[in-house]
């Protein structure tokens, strides 16, 4: 049976990703790769190459991830100099009442150059041919959003016999990938700029993307662990004791929020309910309907505190301009934390994220025993 895994996106929360999987690498040391099929979107991108580029042994891969987000800083993704942010602000402010920015390239709030250096620098992709060639992988995709046609691609890299898709706004290509599929994958709308592959422009792949498990199943998995970056599931919503007029801040922190978060949470709910409602109908009668569903096992791991409370801690590593900019002075406004969650790419952050993301995965370990053995 082939197993996926399935990393969504969500800036620097992208970090608790790789504590669920030093927990799994931690509980089974000696396996080379547990999961045949890799898919991230946005950030989860970056760790999906990450985990398909490195070494043949799945724990090396693991403490390589686990050592850049530690040592990770605003510095290595982008430009973060007040001036540069400025210059880019202006850039987009005048693009706006124009068809291009000064520059003539596409309008972004941060420039991440940075970024790009970094992923040459620490991500092999030619690795991931030699790990698919050697039947350790079967196939790596990252997702992208084309900014004119609105479909949300999966970039992917897999086995013979893997076929290219187009249903709807969905569709899978096969490429061989490379920076710029990871670095169009995690162009965060509007925050990083997008990146042109063969025709269109691409940007961040949760943009459009209602189905996030769909093309791990299309690229062959049978049984998925989806690790969330949303405690949506196990926090209540608390709401405010007396009414604020929204910010501008906030606006943008809910629609973030939708993007990164909600959507996860739509997909797996409605792929458990139709686990459940496939097991109420007869074999013999699926059969006779000529459809072909099958029953995806499911595991899903989520912070189980939420990443704001912990955002709000360390919003001093983010640079002035860009903490005035998310609400951080405003102390009425407890959402500028969600906002700076997903651009706090400060190492006390993420290093709490990925203790959080290990303990999670500790106390899911029967589960995830559970998972791998059925």
């Amino acid at each position: 049976m082939e197993t996926g895994v399935v990393l969504t996106g969500g800036g620097a929360r992208a970090a608790y990703q790789v504590g669920v999987l030093r927990a799994i690498s931690d509980m089974y040391p000696d396996w080379e790769n547990p999961f045949r099929v890799i898919v991230g979107t946005s950030a989860g991108a970056l760790n999906a190459a990450a985990l398909a580029s490195g070494s043949p042994i799945f724990r090396h891969n693991v403490g390589h991830l686990e050592g850049l987000w530690s040592e990770i800083s605003v510095d290595r993704i982008y430009k973060s100099q007040t001036l540069d942010i400025l210059r880019n602000m202006r850039g987009v402010a005048r693009g706006l009442f124009s068809r291009q920015s000064q520059s003539g390239g596409p309008m972004a709030l941060l420039n991440n150059s940075p970024l790009k250096g970094m992923l040459e620098k620490e991500l092999n992709f030619d690795a991931i041919g030699e790990a698919i060639r050697e039947g350790r992988i079967s196939a790596v995709g990252v997702n992208a959003c084309g900014y004119s046609t609105g479909q949300n691609v999966c970039f992917f890299q897999g086995r013979e016999g893997l076929k290219s898709w187009s249903v709807g706004q969905r569709a899978g290509a096969r490429v061989d990938l490379g920076v710029s599929h990871v670095l169009a994958s995690a162009a965060i709308p509007t925050v990083f700029p997008p990146v042109l592959i063969h025709r269109e422009y691409f940007g961040d792949g949760v943009t459009r993307q209602m189905a996030h498990a769909s093309p791990a199943l299309r690229l062959g998995a049978q049984r998925l662990l989806v690790v969330g970056v949303s405690a949506n599931s196990m926090c209540p919503t608390e709401r405010p004791e007396s009414p604020h007029s929204p910010t501008f801040a906030q606006v943008i922190a809910q629609v973030f929020n939708g993007m990164f978060l909600d959507t996860l949470d739509y997909d797996i709910e409605r792929l458990r309910l139709i686990n459940q409602l496939i097991e109420l109908v007869p074999p013999g009668e699926l059969e006779k309907s000529g459809l072909d569903l099958k029953p995806v096992k499911v595991l899903e791991i989520s912070p189980s505190h939420q990443i704001n409370d912990i955002a709000a801690k360390y919003m001093d590593g983010m640079p002035l301009v860009l903490r005035n900019l998310v609400g951080a002075t405003d102390r009425r406004h407890g959402t500028a934390a969600s906002l700076a969650s997903y651009l706090l790419f400060d190492p006390r952050f993420c290093r709490e994220l990925i203790r959080l993301g290990y303990q999670d995965a500790q106390d899911h370990a029967r589960q995830i025993e559970r998972f791998f053995k059925t």
